[in-house]
């Protein structure tokens, strides 16, 4: 079983610039001021700017693939379909959906998947898996007020399992520039990382820093702690 794709899932698989069709832009992941891997994303909307999909490929900073995330959001905004494929591993897991039921999967090479079933309705928290706290954020960066706390539960395919985070606004310093934190409810990982942070341009609906656990492993298989910076580099109508 890969414990791959945890924490940082909730907003580094794809971000986007509303009423554009397609945008592209590359995370930088640093690690005691050395980046360690590269991040590079697509995301494409439709003409009424609705979120269609978004793809995200993970590299060493010398260019070797290290995984690859497709999302598709026609289900759900929050809840995207998708597939989280390690190439290190062979590993391959993700979410779909059955009917009004999310179905969690994980599959080990050369084993038979492994799913667990989870009703959409059983939590008064918000429901989110891959992208979608990162779009759900983008959408409503207008609506966020300090000092309101956002109770999510984050579906985690390679556990077949969730977590639990309290998401506040902090403040908006300097004008325009959101900033979050996320405090992790479960104690193992606090142990890690109590807190994620991250940032938001408000104007061009951009995430543009993040500091946190990594959705990416290190060499060992081990948690680590990254910063991410991101870089914008087209948008096409």
């Amino acid at each position: 079983m890969q414990n791959w794709g945890l924490l940082s899932l909730l907003f580094l698989c794809g971000s986007g610039a509303f009423g554009l069709t397609h945008v592209t832009y590359t995370g930088e992941a640093s690690k005691d001021n050395k980046v360690i891997y590269l991040e590079h994303h697509d995301a494409q909307y439709d003409d009424s700017e609705k979120l269609l999909t978004a793809t995200t490929v993970y590299e060493t900073p010398e260019g070797k693939p290290l995984a690859k995330i497709v999302s598709d959001f026609s289900n759900s905004l929050t809840v995207p379909t998708h597939t989280i494929e390690n190439f290190r591993t062979g590993n391959i897991q993700g979410l779909r959906w059955d009917g009004n039921k999310i179905v969690l999967f994980d599959h080990d090479k050369g084993k038979d998947e492994r799913t667990k079933i989870l009703e959409s309705s059983d939590s008064d928290r918000i429901l989110v898996g891959c992208q979608g706290l990162n779009y759900y954020l983008l959408g409503n960066l207008d609506a966020k007020n300090p000092d309101q706390t956002v109770k999510l539960r984050f579906l985690i395919p390679g556990k077949l399992d969730y977590y639990d985070f309290n998401l506040k606004m902090v403040n908006e310093s300097p004008p325009g520039i959101i900033n979050f934190e996320v405090a992790i409810q479960n104690w193992f990982l606090r142990i890690f990382a109590p807190k994620l942070y991250i940032k938001y341009d408000k104007v061009k609906k951009h995430i543009i820093w993040y500091k946190g656990l990594s959705n990416i492993p290190d060499e060992k298989g081990d948690l680590q702690n990254v910063t991410i910076d991101y870089k914008y580099d087209s948008a096409k109508n």
